[in-house]
């Protein structure tokens, strides 16, 4: 007798310790957790079906900024995603690949790495950089791994970010957007940008622009000695791994002086990644060989907007595919299905756009967008 009731207590403590554990992942995935275009962009990758991407892009924003895969495979018939967090840190890139190659086998992995230039390590291990990414991964062996190599403190609320956000249910309406956004993509399968977002502005600079002398210079900086530890590590990870299908990049920007020494960094990036005996395509020396217009074609120093987007995208389009042999994919009906929404929602995210541009009307505009009735009438009519 005794025994059927030390069971029947058992189970019931099972029962409600499954409960509790049930609902506090449901409440940290879906309502108390820090929902931004971050998330919404990471979660989206997680939802596309296995092995259907044939470029995957990683990075920080300038990944999410210049490239536009609707577009791309609109017009180059390879299919793409943008797995980028905001100001990403070079100490979680090799933590962000592994996550990568858990979904897909790419024939390209493209991984810009302006997180290795950062000018200090407050920048490299700053909490929020690395959190833009880390907080939207699920719990994983290799997710440990990584928050014992990044901190000492507060590692429960890296594992299990509800602790970290457990009081956003004060703010929920400001999280209401994009969590709709979120959870709509989640309904359909995909989400329809796959990553992408833009500032509805031009940018000018009154400062001389250096872009045009950048080729012919190779003056180099050392990184600070965290970036090239952690960047080696990310290389040698590549090597051991036997990953032949990755190269790395520098995207553009505008150059003044200011910022000169990111470029001299940038040439250190290369010659170490040379090292490891893999390709490093600086396009920041080669803007003007793209055809990006410094007056007309980005929303800051930093960021191409659309226009500057869709030129990039044209011009990396064709250099994966003359010097990496990447081409259209015969994928099934239900992933060709999709792509043809995300080139039917990225026109129209275009015309919007442009639209706005036009109006001098500045917003930043991420997939939540698509669910504006603004947005829908330029759906309609692309």
């Amino acid at each position: 007798m005794r025994a059927k009731t030390v069971i029947k207590q058992t189970v019931k403590l099972l029962s409600l310790v499954l409960a509790v554990g049930v609902s506090a992942f449901a409440l940290q995935e879906f309502v108390l957790c820090n929902a931004d275009h971050n998330r919404e962009r990471i979660k989206g990758y997680e939802l596309e079906q296995k092995d259907s991407l044939d470029v995957v892009y990683m990075g920080a924003s300038e990944v999410y900024s210049d490239l536009a895969p609707g577009y791309a495979y609109q017009k180059y018939g390879y299919t793409s995603y943008l797995y980028a967090s905001q100001a990403s840190s070079i100490m979680s890139c090799k933590y962000q690949l592994k996550e990568l190659l858990k979904k897909q086998n790419p024939k390209l992995i493209v991984i810009e790495l302006n997180s290795a230039v950062y000018a200090s390590d407050e920048n490299v291990t700053k909490e929020e950089n690395v959190r833009n990414y880390v907080d939207n991964t699920s719990l994983s062996l290799d997710k440990v791994d990584f928050v014992n190599s990044y901190t000492d403190k507060n590692k429960e609320e890296y594992l299990f970010p509800l602790i970290k956000y457990h009081d956003v249910w004060k703010n929920l309406d400001d999280n209401m957007g994009m969590l709709s956004t979120i959870n709509g993509d989640r309904f359909r399968g995909y989400n329809y940008l796959k990553g992408m977002m833009t500032q509805t502005t031009i940018f000018r600079t009154n400062q001389r622009t250096m872009n045009e002398f950048l080729a012919d210079i190779d003056d180099k900086k050392p990184l600070t000695k965290l970036s090239e530890k952690k960047l080696r590590e990310l290389l040698q990870f590549c090597k051991d791994e036997k990953l032949t299908n990755v190269v790395f990049a520098r995207f553009p920007h505008i150059v003044i002086s200011r910022t000169y020494d990111r470029c001299e960094r940038s040439n250190m990036v290369e010659q170490i990644v040379s090292e490891y005996g893999f390709d490093y395509l600086n396009f920041e020396k080669n803007s003007e060989g793209i055809g990006l217009d410094y007056m007309n074609d980005f929303y800051n120093l930093d960021h191409l907007n659309i226009y500057g987007q869709k030129k990039f995208t044209d011009y990396i389009s064709t250099v994966i595919r003359d010097k990496y042999g990447v081409k259209s994919t015969d994928h099934s009906d239900s992933v060709k299905d999709e792509w043809k929404a995300a080139s039917d929602y990225y026109n129209a995210y275009f015309a919007y756009s442009d639209k706005l541009i036009k109006n001098n009307t500045k917003k930043e505009l991420d997939e939540s967008v698509v669910g504006s009735n603004e947005f829908k009438s330029y759906l309609k009519t692309s």
